[in-house]
């Protein structure tokens, strides 16, 4: 990845077209969802061929087989020839063990779109490290299979096919508001907070610096939530950043005591206000239905008073 001072230069994989092939892997935790076929049908649907990964049925205790065995269909499907995307099938758990085992130069060589969210946060953060490639933080094939909403997946699609600007996101009616008002400018970054915790200290740290920064999670109660926010902070990354795109902690009502002692919201403002950089909440991507697709490196400009976040050129070339 070129660097011209401590501006990274990231590359654009090319664009896909209908006719093209995409291959599926189970990176990270078993798959036993029927919406996996589900979302197979419709990628063919959209007019593709689909190749799965040799592991993709796998089951090694909690993962989709071997650390070495799913490295390795990682590292297949990018160097395949045939091969023009590589989706995720799921996340779950388990990206972050396959790291060492995947041969990093051969992924840089053939520049591909990559897809997916969640513990693939692991594997974009590795993406960037050692390919510098752009990547895409979005819907997985099991999420493709339970269906996405008309702006969902023409976002989608349009991250993929099309080699221009995708523009002002529609956020679907989402109840986005403004924690921290404000205009910012940087290349994406971020996904989820429990992976970005994990990588601190490791090869794989988040660079956040001078980026507009997405976080999103799951399953994890506010005080969690809480202690993953004062690691970022501690460790300097948050306060790196130009500004801040939350989603939401899916589902951390159901982990809390009730009523909850303290709001998920009150947690954001008591962390993000003091930080002074324009913040939105509530934006649609990560763990929910329809999640919108974000292309991590591209460069963005945040108007946290308008709850506006616009892409500002391709993700794909």
């Amino acid at each position: 990845m070129a660097v011209n001072g401590s501006r990274k230069v990231f590359r654009r994989p090319p664009r896909l077209q209908p006719g093209m092939t995409i291959g599926v892997i189970a990176p990270a935790s078993a798959v036993r969802d029927p919406n996996l076929e589900a979302g197979i049908e419709a990628i063919r649907a959209r007019g593709y061929q689909v190749e799965t990964g040799n592991g993709l049925y796998n089951r090694h205790g909690f993962l989709a087989g071997t650390d070495r065995g799913r490295a390795q269909d990682f590292t297949d499907m990018f160097a395949r020839k045939e091969i023009d995307a590589v989706f995720c099938a799921r996340g779950g758990y388990g990206a972050s063990r396959i790291l060492e085992h995947v041969d990093w130069e051969v992924v840089r060589r053939n520049p591909k779109p990559f897809v997916g969210y969640s513990d693939i946060t692991a594997l974009h953060l590795a993406m960037e490290r050692f390919t510098g490639q752009i990547t895409l933080h979005g819907p997985m094939v099991t999420t493709l299979g339970e269906g996405l909403s008309a702006p969902a997946e023409v976002c989608f699609w349009r991250m993929l096919e099309k080699s221009e600007p995708p523009g002002a996101y529609d956020s679907q009616g989402a109840d986005v508001k403004t924690l921290v008002s404000g205009t910012a400018e940087g290349r994406l970054a971020g996904g989820n907070m429990t992976l970005l915790c994990a990588a601190v200290g490791t090869p794989e740290t988040p660079d956040f610096r001078d980026r507009i920064v997405l976080l999103e999670d799951i399953g994890e109660p506010a005080y969690r939530i809480d202690r993953m926010l004062v690691h970022l902070l501690r460790s300097g990354l948050l306060h790196q950043a130009a500004g801040f795109v939350i989603g939401t902690a899916t589902g951390w009502e159901e982990e809390e005591e009730t009523p909850p002692v303290i709001r998920l919201e009150d947690v954001w403002r008591e962390h993000f206000v003091p930080l002074g950089k324009p913040t939105i909440t509530g934006f649609p991507f990560g763990h929910i239905d329809s999640p919108l697709t974000l292309p991590l490196g591209c460069r963005a400009s945040l108007r946290a008073d308008a709850c506006e976040l616009t892409v500002l050129e391709p993700a794909v070339e």
